[in-house]
């Protein structure tokens, strides 16, 4: 059992919707902004699928009235402004986002506004910081042998709607040159 989330007006970054990336698996990281309504139906999502996972795998690794700070943790999510599990502090572009990455084996659908299927390697329309919705599936795991558990996140569908400001998630990447020379 899995708890659907459907994430309304969001922004993508490192999107493999069309080819998958280096581990077979296409992928796409999500930008939440802090406080939107999207953010708001993910911590919801996040704590039913917690409540789901305590009757799935037991109270003794899903325990009663977590903290959203706990459920964050175990969900693998990076908080903008906050520091990441190597206590380094994380880029200034993710200040005013919840991040994180969902995937799947099998390919998304991914459609327009218009719900009108688009290609999913079309690097005009898809790209770091396009604006978005995103349909995902979030699954409580636990194992033993390892002794890890958390919420897993598994892509289902994008609607890309266009526009959203480009990010240079990497060093090197296109800048513009009137900016980085005036």
């Amino acid at each position: 059992m899995s708890t659907t989330v459907k994430l309304r007006n969001v922004r993508m970054i490192y999107p493999h919707l069309g080819v998958p990336d280096k581990y077979g698996k296409y992928s796409v990281g999500v930008m939440v902004k802090k406080g939107s309504q999207a953010h708001q139906q993910l911590m919801q999502g996040l704590r039913d699928e917690w409540a789901q996972g305590a009757d799935k795998c037991g109270r003794s690794v899903f325990e009663s009235n977590p903290t959203d700070a706990r459920i964050i943790r175990a969900s693998y999510l990076k908080v903008g402004g906050e520091v990441d599990a190597k206590g380094k502090p994380l880029p200034a572009w993710m200040d005013d986002y919840v991040v994180f990455g969902c995937q799947n084996t099998n390919p998304p659908c991914v459609v327009d506004g218009n719900l009108e299927p688009i290609n999913a390697c079309d690097a005009e329309r898809i790209y770091s910081g396009a604006d978005c919705h995103v349909s995902l599936d979030l699954s409580a795991f636990s194992n033993a042998e390892s002794r890890n558990s958390g919420i897993s996140r598994y892509l289902r569908s994008v609607v890309v709607l266009g526009g959203g400001e480009k990010i240079i998630t990497q060093p090197g990447g296109f800048t513009d040159a009137v900016e980085e020379w005036s």
